[in-house]
């Protein structure tokens, strides 16, 4: 069941992407925002969820970038964070969207970052606030509602995630 939230993630994301302007402050990271929200899911394999969010991060540099690589290391890196930040907190939404927009924050920083390393772009530091902000409003709100069905589908399926 989670493949095929983070599957609809991805598509979603596609769609939302060809509709949404890139100065829109709606900027759609869902399928990083849906990773956030189905680690618990994963039942503590994180050898699994890390290799999960990697591919993740490989299918969307394919897709959406011309920078073959970046997103694989900085959604690896995500998944490194989210597992080590769900070691302190309890599954509930609060924890989840909080958890979310850091994990969007250092995406950004991350991504950025490996960016200005490889001399992509030069350092501005308005270009990586802009790119924050403007993906924090959507993917929130993405994440309430991916919260919601997974606690609700697996409830009903009887699968424990963190709690």
């Amino acid at each position: 069941m989670k493949y095929l939230i983070i599957i609809l993630s991805f598509l979603l994301e596609s769609i939302a992407t060809n509709i949404v302007n890139k100065s829109s402050l709606f900027i759609p990271l869902f399928l990083l925002t849906s990773l956030v929200f189905l680690y618990p899911y994963f039942n503590n394999k994180k050898e699994n969820f890390i290799i999960t969010t990697s591919i993740c991060g490989l299918i969307y540099d394919i897709s959406f970038t011309n920078s073959i690589f970046i997103n694989t290391l900085s959604f690896g890196i995500c998944g490194i964070i989210i597992i080590k930040i769900y070691n302190y907190i309890n599954n509930n939404m609060f924890n989840s969207s909080f958890l979310n927009i850091i994990i969007l924050i250092m995406y950004r920083i991350i991504s950025y970052l490996l960016l200005c390393i490889v001399n992509y772009t030069s350092f501005d530091e308005s270009i990586l606030l802009k790119g924050i902000y403007s993906s924090i409003i959507a993917n929130v709100i993405y994440g309430i509602v991916i919260y919601l069905v997974t606690k609700f589908i697996y409830k009903k399926s009887k699968i424990k995630g963190i709690e």
